[in-house]
Order: structure tokens, then sequence, then C-alpha cells
């Protein structure tokens, strides 16, 4: 079901529990008021909310799915200045608890006709004729031929799957090869393309009057298109994949559940895939790495940027700074040894990275994931570089006397500001002239 709210279009999902309850449902369903019915996906009202300014009801998921799509997320889809919820009315609930409603499964053979307050319960737990999606075919099966369906060979023949990215059908056993050659093919492009405009090969001429910051920009942009094409690959159809309890994890995620939850979902996640726990731990604490990394980068420069504007302050911060890096770093190695660093480092990473929230379709995307052998050497290799950084960085400090650390990084922040300031004051000039 999809509803047009001006230049959007919003798909909602109308599966909502209990069923798409329309009036050939109902008994009696001809006769029965609109106000029975949401006026968002036009089946009858499901857990109905109210809004408390123009006291429309509407399903509960229905005005959450609006909510977080429209462009205006506190509007009403009646345009009321400010979407405020309250419970349905209880004497409306009373009157929609004596509806009659026939079990969606009729079609099937059942026979039931039930009130609405016990249809939930009915159609997903007690009715006889209860039916399960394969996944593999995309069928409705009887919950009581669905182990025959998956187990006699000819039952079930799984349906080609679309790929975003070619726009090809692939047989469902050759997709997930299909689709990462295709993704890894398509990032390739990417940072082909940044390389040849960096260097002025082949650069159309709507890049050309760019400058260089808008470029890195366009090439973000572009890139995160790119990544986004496995979430997206996601949602046109169901990724392929032999890990196991990835169905929990994204049920949790669509009721939005807190960050200490989803850390417990990861690990449990993790044990129940052991075999690939290398591989997943790699993945997740490399991506923490990462951003940990390009956190640091940007405050890095934000506090750059700051210290060209206010160059007196600045530099008296720089040098305060650099003496407490100098200074702070040589005892903080003297009272850790390498292991506790390295330990402390790698599970608050991975904590970090049970928080986040890619696609979990990400886990599958390695040519070596099937292979234990290749994920533990590439763990002890992280752990063997972390062990050698640290060994370096306490070499440098043993030989280097304190106040020349001190002086260099000194001198080093003080030109990556004076260039800021350069960079910025050229800018402002071209801009006047």
């Amino acid at each position: 079901m999809a509803i047009t709210n001006e230049n959007t279009t919003i798909h909602f999902d109308t599966s909502i529990e209990g069923g798409d309850i329309d009036r050939d449902r109902i008994v009696d369903g001809d006769i029965l008021p609109d106000e029975y019915f949401c006026p968002i996906c036009r089946y009858l009202l499901w857990n109905p909310r109210s809004c408390s300014s123009c006291q429309h009801l509407f399903c509960q998921k229905c005005i959450q799915t609006w909510l977080k799509h429209s462009n205006a997320s506190t509007q009403c889809p009646f345009r009321c200045p400010a979407y405020k919820e309250r419970n349905c009315p209880p004497s409306f609930s009373s009157l929609l608890s004596k509806t009659k409603i026939k079990c969606r499964n009729t079609s099937l053979g059942c026979t039931e006709v039930l009130s609405y307050d016990l249809l939930e319960r009915h159609e997903n737990v007690e009715c006889k004729f209860l039916t399960r999606t394969c996944h593999e075919c995309m069928q409705s099966i009887l919950v009581s031929e669905f182990d025959e369906h998956i187990k006699i060979p000819g039952k079930c023949s799984p349906c080609p799957i679309r790929c975003i990215i070619c726009q090809l059908f692939i047989e469902k056993h050759e997709f997930q090869d299909h689709f990462f050659r295709c993704y890894h093919n398509r990032l390739a492009n990417v940072f082909q393309e940044y390389n040849r405009q960096q260097q002025g090969l082949t650069e159309p001429q709507a890049m050309l009057a760019l400058t260089a910051e808008q470029r890195n920009l366009y090439f973000c942009r572009t890139l995160l298109t790119a990544v986004n094409l496995v979430e997206q690959q996601g949602q046109n159809s169901r990724f392929p994949t032999t890990l196991r309890g990835i169905d929990t994890i994204k049920q949790a995620r669509i009721r939005g559940c807190g960050h200490l939850h989803h850390i417990y979902l990861m690990m449990i996640f993790i044990l129940m895939n052991w075999r690939r726990a290398p591989q997943l731990i790699w993945i997740m604490t490399s991506s923490s790495l990462v951003a940990a990394s390009l956190m640091i980068l940007g405050l890095y420069v934000i506090c750059l940027e700051w210290a060209s504007k206010h160059i007196y302050l600045g530099i008296g911060f720089i040098m305060l700074f650099s003496s407490f890096i100098s200074f702070g770093i040589p005892y903080f190695l003297q009272c850790v040894t390498d292991k506790c660093i390295i330990f402390s480092t790698g599970s608050i990473l991975l904590l970090i990275g049970c928080t986040t929230r890619p696609p979990l379709e990400v886990y599958e995307m390695d040519l070596y994931a099937n292979n234990t052998t290749t994920n533990i050497v590439r763990c002890c290799l992280e752990i063997l570089v972390a062990e050698l950084f640290l060994l370096l960085f306490r070499f440098f400090f043993w030989c280097s006397p304190m106040y020349l650390t001190a002086a260099i990084l000194t001198f080093v922040n003080i030109y990556f500001t004076i260039r800021i300031r350069r960079t910025t004051a050229m800018t402002t000039i071209i801009n006047l002239v």
C-alpha cells in the first residue's frame, strides 16, 4: 500500500498483526461505517491510535510508519500542526470488539468467525490452517506441510532474485557470488572515477567548476550511495544467507531496541555462528576502528580550525596539548602493559561494533568467509600489527627526549594551523573577487 504526501511516496507494509481486514472479511461489512477503517491503509483499524487535534483514528503501525517517513515528522496525515497521539476512545474500542470477522485462512478451509478481540490469537496460534511463507519460493504453505515442502525435492522451486546493481534476475544459489562481484565492481568504479578526476584525466565539464572540497563531498556521496546498495538489496528481496540469528536481530531493530539489548543480540549472533566468529569479530572491530579514527581526525581538524581563528589562544592550546601528549603517553605506557592495552582496545572496539547497525548482509560479503583458518590468521595478524605499533611507540618515546617530542608536535600542529588559516583567507578573497 502506498500513500502520497506532496512529493514523497510512502510505502506501507500492510501485513499487520491480525491480517489485512477488508470489508469482504467482515460480517455485514458493507454496512460498516467508514470511520472503522484506517485512512492510511484503508483496512479495518488495528490497535487504533487517535490524533488529539482532529480526532481521526489510525492503525498504530500505519501512523508510526507515516511519522517515520513523512517530511514533517510531527505532522498528522490530515495536516494538523502537530500530531499528539492518544489512545482510542473506550466507546469506539467497545464498538470494534463487537465486530465479527472471518479468519484470514478461509480460502484454505477455515470456517471460523471470531470477534475483533479474539481474532489475533486465533490466526497466530489456534487456527488449524496456519500458514508460513517459504523464503525460497515466496509461497504461503500450511505449517503442517512446511517440512514436507522443504525436504521433498521438486516441491520448492526457488524464485530468481533481481540484482539492483545490474538489474538481472539471478538464480538464488548463484546470487550471493554474483551480487558480491557486482558490488565490488561498483566500488572499484567509484574509486577509479575519483582518481581520474583528481588527476584531471577525464574530468567532465561539470566537475571542472567544483572546488577540491566539493569534489571530495561529491565522492563521499557517491561512495555512500554505493555502500547503501547492500541495504537496498535486502529491502528489495530477501538476501541469501547462511548466518543464523539474522531474523531475530532484524525484528529487534524494527522494534527499536536499545544499545544494550542490541549488544546482547550481537554477542549471541557471534556465538551462534561460532565457526565464523573470527570473521565477524574482525569486521566489527575494523569498522569501529575506522569510524573512531575518522571521528578523532575530524575532531583534530575542528580544533585546528578553531586555533586558526583564535591564533594566540590557539598556539597556547597547541603547546599545552603537545606537552600533555608528550609527557602523558610515556607515563601511561609505563603503567599499562601491551596485552592490557590490546585487550581493552579490542573489547571497546567490539562493543562499539555491536552497537552500530549496518545491513546484516555485510557480514556475508567476504571472499574468505567460509575459511576458518584464514579468518583466525587475519585476527592474529591484526593483534601482531597492534603489538608492533606499541613497540615502535615505546621505542620512540624511549629514544626521544620528552621536550623534543613536545617541540616536534607543537611545530607540526602550528604548521597545519597556519596552512588552514591561509587557505581560509585565500578562499575569502576569491569569494570577494
